[in-house]
């Protein structure tokens, strides 16, 4: 490992008295203000100890023309926190945010960016005017441009105010504060917008966000026992109703839901079947395990399955005893506590660490599938038993693309989420990755997979420095679903096979340790034998002598 990679990966850790978590990660966070942030930043910081980090603030002056703070030293997220009703008279919607623009080109584009839009009526008479002669329409125009800055920069999220405040109606206003210190935010607005930013933006800008819901029955899903109260007997609530869309709208967007219940599983099958009022269906969970083992043990069995690690799992339950039990069997396992009713259920699910979406993830249905063909080809390696012939019955096709454009999307979401086999942990920004396409001193990899079973599409990738005849592989990345199968061995054998043809000789490998990352550690020590590019190519000939699969660049016919 890279003494430089692990300094700069290395958690600076401190104690935080009073907070649930006695260490945490210190977070950078820059503020760009015409908008006191004090009030905010203050009701931050608790939420922030759930998600083991502590907010470290340095702030602007209050100027209009926004100057932009010292870019020099660590930062890890630049937060614009600005007054809009400062520019409404001066400027119109259009040419403000091309000046914003402007003020953002200053900025570090690769980190993290937030920016708040603004409340659309406060003021009581605003409903005796339509929205071309109030200004309100000067407000509607600008919140829809501002949400247009994400397709130009790709690592920028809008703070909603307007949605909360809409929510809240005049109690997200607060005239004294405005009047005293020009801040109009009420302590209720304040409050939201506090857990907003620090449990669902800033985790969804820096981390992973979580792969699947493990999810009790009985009073969790509906109100009641189903062994005792029966399938017509069991109520479902008009918030447990909302619980199980909330539950839909999360799978929709690539989190995989499954069940681990104390019931006879024939009777489970047979509710969801019957239940028409039920929004979630049999074929929303990807695994179900309705049995009377420990909770913990069935976990354990679909982490398995799903082919990744625990700790990227939340398990609920409204028992606080299988909670305790299942916790103190897999600490590093998440947890959420549920009520009877559904209603604290809704709440606390929305509001927990790493399951915000930033945006539709359109491999979530393709990565379904690939878990469940998964167990059919485990139940294929069983009946073949050897090895080689296993892996030449799944009739695999491993196709390297590079610099492709269109993946770049895929490679950022892979880095986000993948933790078994992340090489170096880097989690690169988006802006980042957009970079690094543009450099000609990189090359972008990207690996996709097919065989008998499935498509599993784009499942791999490596980023590549190049610096005269050394090629550093500053991160390489692959998707749980690929393991086992030696993806990783057969592209990289392609891939350098290449890079010696185009004049390198040796190569650097980019590694930290990390949690849950020792599958990828080990892959490292297995292959990296020398630095000599030849010397690791031989040794990776000599492992795949005989590989039963077609590995190609691109729609090139190479193997």
């Amino acid at each position: 490992m890279q003494k430089d990679i692990l300094l700069n990966n290395e958690l600076m850790f401190r104690k935080i008295k009073g907070y649930k978590h006695e260490y945490t990660q210190q977070l950078i966070i820059k503020v760009e203000r015409t908008l006191p942030f004090e009030y905010v930043s203050k009701m931050i910081t608790p939420f922030l100890s759930r998600i083991e980090k502590e907010g470290i603030f340095s702030y602007s002056d209050y100027d209009t023309s926004i100057p932009i703070l010292s870019t020099n030293g660590e930062v890890d997220i630049v937060l614009f926190w600005t007054d809009w009703r400062l520019y409404m008279d001066k400027m119109e919607p259009k040419p403000l945010l091309e000046w914003l623009k402007t003020r953002l080109s200053e900025v570090d584009t690769s980190k993290p960016i937030l920016i708040n839009n603004w409340p659309t009526f406060w003021e009581l008479d605003e409903k005796q005017y339509a929205a071309s002669v109030s200004k309100r329409g000067w407000i509607y125009e600008f919140n829809y441009l501002l949400e247009t800055l994400k397709d130009e920069f790709n690592n920028i999220e809008i703070i909603d105010m307007n949605l909360f405040a809409s929510q809240m109606g005049m109690s997200s206003y607060d005239a004294r504060n405005d009047e005293v210190s020009n801040y109009p935010l009420s302590n209720q607005l304040t409050l939201q917008l506090a857990r907003h930013i620090a449990l669902n933006l800033i985790p969804a800008m820096l981390e992973p966000k979580l792969k699947a819901i493990v999810l009790d029955l009985d009073n969790t899903l509906y109100s009641g026992v189903l062994g005792e109260d029966g399938i017509e007997g069991i109520q479902l609530t008009e918030e447990h109703i909302q619980l199980q869309k909330v539950l839909m709208r999360i799978k929709e967007n690539g989190i995989l839901l499954a069940i681990s219940s104390k019931n006879n599983k024939q009777d489970v099958l047979e509710m969801l079947e019957k239940r028409k009022d039920f929004p979630l269906d049999k074929d929303d969970f990807t695994f179900m395990e309705a049995n009377w083992k420990s909770k913990a043990d069935n976990i354990r069995l679909m982490a398995k399955k799903f082919n990744f690690d625990v700790s990227a799992m939340l398990f609920i339950d409204d028992n606080p005893a299988e909670i305790a039990l299942v916790k103190e069997q897999i600490p590093t396992i998440h947890t959420l506590m549920a009520d009877a009713t559904g209603k604290e259920t809704v709440h606390r699910l929305l509001n927990y660490p790493f399951l915000y979406s930033r945006k539709k993830d359109n491999s979530a249905d393709l990565r379904q599938k690939d878990i469940l063909a998964n167990q059919k080809r485990v139940e294929l390696e069983k009946k073949v038993g050897d090895s080689n012939r296993y892996l030449a019955s799944l009739q695999m096709k491993i196709s390297v693309f590079e610099n492709e454009s269109l993946h770049l999307q895929r490679i950022y979401e892979m880095g986000q989420k993948t933790n078994q086999f992340n090489l170096a942990l880097h989690r690169f920004a988006e802006g980042e990755i957009q970079e690094k396409a543009k450099d000609s001193t990189y090359k972008i990899y990207t690996v996709a997979l097919s065989d008998m079973l499935n498509d599993s599409g784009i499942i791999g990738t490596y980023i590549v420095r190049l610096d005269g005849d050394i090629a550093t592989f500053e991160e390489i990345l692959f998707s749980c679903r690929a393991l086992g199968r030696n993806v990783e061995d057969a592209s990289l054998q392609l891939i350098l096979s290449k890079l010696i043809n185009e004049g390198i000789r040796q190569i650097k490998f980019e590694s930290v340790e990390g949690p849950r990352n020792s599958p990828a550690l080990e892959w490292l020590n297995n292959i990296y034998i020398s630095p000599k590019i030849a010397d690791i190519l031989k040794e990776l000939n000599n492992k795949l002598k005989d590989y039963p699969a077609e590995v190609c660049w691109q729609n090139e016919r190479n193997h």
